[in-house]
């Protein structure tokens, strides 16, 4: 039932739909990955730390249940601010007393931060089938300090499909970002016993 309600999942065609079916799964969202071996939260969160530093005031952007806060944590990060589209999500977040705030919000409006406030910007198995688009893109670089960093974690085989890679490296184009990592691929998650090669990427925003 896990992979299926993966599939259902990234079927989500905007918001609204993605919301409900996130509020829908929230409760067995942990153990549900958990089966299918999710690691990226992990392999970001070390990422992280090695760039911005224990220091560092994060951005989790689409949060979901917490599980890279709860990464974070562990390595010692303590300035940590959740964000998600799911109230249910946001609540199990909230409730690992891991983050100083936690905020319900879309990744697609103007992000209800002030410019810069943040050292660093994390985003994991949010940009990918059925969640946020290139458009979500551009408002992660505004929240944070000029020399801070930006780590999402994309999938191999949809980073350029959907149309990510493109706006990034517009981005990078234009100097807004700079790359100064991508990982090697890691099957981070299975899917029908298939693992699905994923990649760490960090940027540091001018």
């Amino acid at each position: 039932m896990d992979e299926d309600r993966l599939r259902w999942i990234y079927s989500a065609t905007n918001d609204d739909e993605l919301r409900d079916r996130y509020q829908l799964w929230a409760i067995e969202y942990d153990s549900d990955l958990a089966s299918m071996g999710w690691r990226a939260p992990w392999a970001a969160a070390e990422r992280v730390v090695h760039h911005a530093g224990g220091n560092a005031r994060v951005l989790d952007a689409g949060c979901g249940t917490g599980l890279v806060g709860l990464a974070l944590h562990e390595r010692g990060v303590r300035r940590l601010v959740g964000f998600d589209l799911s109230r249910a999500m946001l609540d199990l977040a909230r409730a690992r007393s891991v983050y100083d705030d936690v905020v319900e919000g879309s990744l697609l409006d103007p992000l209800p931060f002030e410019g810069g406030s943040f050292d660093a910007v994390v985003s994991v198995g949010v940009f990918t089938h059925g969640h946020v688009g290139p458009a979500g893109l551009a408002g992660l670089p505004t929240v944070i300090r000029p020399g801070g960093f930006l780590t999402m974690t994309f999938r191999d085989d949809t980073i350029d499909a959907l149309g990510h890679g493109a706006e990034l490296r517009r981005m990078e184009s234009e100097g807004v970002l700079r790359l100064v990592e991508r990982t090697e691929p890691e099957q981070l998650i299975l899917e029908g016993g298939i693992g699905a090669d994923m990649r760490v990427w960090i940027w540091v925003v001018s």
